[in-house]
C-alpha cells in the first residue's frame, strides 16, 4: 500500500473521530404545548420529546428550560428534569408546567433548552443548547357602538362608530366597513381604516349619511370588522348597531334640537327701522331749520 493511500485512510479515520466527537447523541424530536396558544396568566403543559440517535446509551440526562429572559415561570413544578439512562434509539418525553406572566404581551417567545449528559463509557459531560418556541396569544374581542347623536330624517347627518378592544391582546390593521341598510345613503366611503388598537383602548370613525324622510325610527346597521392579532392571524366579524332616528318636529319637541325663533330677528328689524326713521326725520328738521 503506497503512502498516499495510507495518508488518505488516516485522514478519513481522523475525520470520523472528529465527527463522532462533534455530533450530539441526542436530539429534540418534538415539542408540543397544551394549549397551543397560551393566554397571559394561563398555565400550559410543555412537552419535549428527546431521542438517543447514537448506538450507546445516554446517562444522567438533564434537561433544563432557561426562563431568565422570557415571561414564563415554573408552575407547581421545576424547570429542570432528570433521567438516569436513555438507551440507543429510545425516546423520552419531558414535561414542564409553565405559567405565562399576567402582563405578557402577545407574541412568539424562544426558550433556550440546556441539555447535559454522559455518553457511553465517556465520563466527560456533554452539553448542548437548543431552542423551543411558545406562543402567547388570546383571542381578540372587539365591540362596536355608536356615539350619541341626533339623527334627523330627511336630512344629512353624521354618525360616529366606536370600536372597542375589550380583549387581552392588541390588534392591528383594523378596517371598519358598513353595509347597506334601508333608509340610509352613505355620503362617505363605507370602508375606513383605523390601524392598531391596543388592549383596553378604542378608536372611532365618522360617516356622513343622508336619511330618507320615510326611514324607520330604528335602523339596524351591520358593521364588518377586519383585523389581525399579534401573531398575524386574520379575523373577520360582523356586529350590529342600532340607530335611533327622529323627524325634525319630534327632535324639537323633545328638546334635542333647538327650535329656531324669529322673535329676536323681528325685534332687531323693528329697532333698526325705527332708528333709521328717527335719523331721517332729524336730518330733515335740521335742514329746514338752516334754510329758515
Amino acid at each position: 500500500m503506497n503512502s498516499k493511500k495510507i495518508l488518505l485512510i488516516i485522514c478519513m479515520f481522523l475525520f470520523g473521530l472528529t465527527f463522532l466527537v462533534l455530533i450530539s447523541a441526542i436530539t429534540i424530536k418534538d415539542v408540543s404545548s397544551s394549549p397551543e396558544e397560551i393566554e397571559p396568566g394561563e398555565v400550559s403543559s410543555v412537552s419535549i420529546k428527546i431521542e438517543n440517535i447514537l448506538e450507546d446509551p445516554v446517562k444522567n440526562l438533564n434537561v433544563k428550560l432557561d426562563l431568565s429572559e422570557v415571561p414564563f415561570a415554573p408552575y407547581q413544578s421545576s424547570s429542570e428534569e432528570f433521567l438516569e439512562e436513555l438507551d440507543d434509539g429510545d425516546e423520552e418525553k419531558f414535561t414542564f408546567k409553565l405559567i405565562a406572566l399576567p402582563e405578557t404581551a402577545s407574541g412568539i417567545y424562544k426558550i433556550p433548552v440546556l441539555i447535559s449528559y454522559y455518553y457511553g463509557n465517556d465520563n466527560e459531560t456533554k452539553e448542548m443548547v437548543s431552542l423551543i418556541s411558545l406562543t402567547v396569544n388570546s383571542k381578540p374581542e372587539l365591540k362596536v357602538s355608536s356615539e350619541d347623536s341626533v339623527l334627523i330624517r330627511g336630512q344629512d347627518n353624521e354618525i360616529t362608530i366606536r370600536v372597542i378592544n375589550s380583549g387581552l391582546s392588541d390588534v392591528k390593521f383594523v378596517y371598519v366597513e358598513t353595509s347597506d341598510s334601508s333608509g340610509i345613503k352613505f355620503l362617505t366611503n363605507k370602508e375606513q381604516y383605523i390601524g392598531d388598537i391596543n388592549s383596553d383602548d378604542f378608536d372611532s370613525v365618522n360617516y356622513k349619511i343622508r336619511l330618507d324622510s320615510d326611514a324607520s325610527d330604528l335602523i339596524n346597521l351591520p358593521v364588518i370588522l377586519k383585523y389581525r392579532d399579534a401573531t398575524n392571524k386574520e379575523y373577520i366579524g360582523t356586529e350590529t348597531i342600532m340607530l335611533k332616528t327622529y323627524s325634525l318636529k319630534e327632535a324639537q319637541t323633545l328638546g334635542l334640537v333647538v327650535k329656531k325663533s324669529y322673535t329676536l330677528y323681528i325685534l332687531i328689524g323693528i329697532l333698526s327701522g325705527g332708528y333709521f326713521t328717527y335719523r331721517t326725520i332729524k336730518k330733515r328738521r335740521l335742514k329746514k331749520k338752516r334754510e329758515e
